[in-house]
């Protein structure tokens, strides 16, 4: 089954999204800490704490599960980056390594991946984008599974779903309408009549 993740694309810091699209591969930070590939959530969280002393437990924990998440990436899932008010979608093809002989120090903790598809954020509801908005640097999507599958199989903006629901989409936002079976063209007609008078 496809697993869905958010990644931000600034390991150390560093803006690093041309390299990722380019590259075919997407890091996280913390180069450091070195291969964590057969290291549990908890031994991560010791050599977090061991390498940066003056850090925190919370920090510990967070950058652990970040790593675990990079472990349980198989090929076929697909991540989402967001960047310049766009989300764009990457597949795994690899499993995560570190790259030792990478000179780079923010693109050694990495996984391979290929570009597949961007998409307008205004394509997405309202709460996927703020979910997208406050998580952190990397983040798992299950939640949003089926409108992220909706969207990146969607190739005509204007859809119909089997329970009479319209959906348009196109770069400056969005149109969803849904109605009852009951209703004829007529009443549609007189409804977008009243709504193209309140605009």
């Amino acid at each position: 089954m496809t697993k869905y993740f958010r990644l931000l694309p600034f390991p150390e810091g560093e803006d690093k999204f041309n390299e990722f699209k380019e590259k075919g591969f997407v890091s996280i930070g913390w180069w450091e800490l070195f291969s964590v590939t057969d290291l549990t959530r908890e031994q991560i969280k010791e050599r977090y704490m061991e390498t940066y002393p003056t850090s925190t437990v919370h920090a510990s924990r967070l950058v652990a599960s970040y790593f675990i998440k990079l472990q349980e990436m198989t090929p076929g899932d697909v991540i989402l980056i967001p960047y310049s008010g766009e989300y764009h979608f990457f597949e795994v093809e690899g499993k995560y390594f570190f790259d030792n002989e990478e000179q780079d120090i923010a693109l050694k903790q990495r996984i391979k991946v290929k570009f597949i598809k961007k998409l307008n954020k205004n394509s997405f509801s309202t709460k996927f984008r703020k979910s997208i908005g406050v998580q952190p640097t990397l983040t798992y999507l299950g939640e949003y599974k089926d409108e992220i599958e909706s969207a990146l199989l969607g190739d005509d903006p204007i859809s119909l779903s089997k329970q009479k629901a319209f959906v348009y989409t196109e770069s400056s936002g969005s149109i969803s309408l849904s109605y009852s079976d009951n209703i004829s063209k007529k009443i549609l007609k007189e409804f977008f009549d009243k709504v193209l008078d309140e605009i």
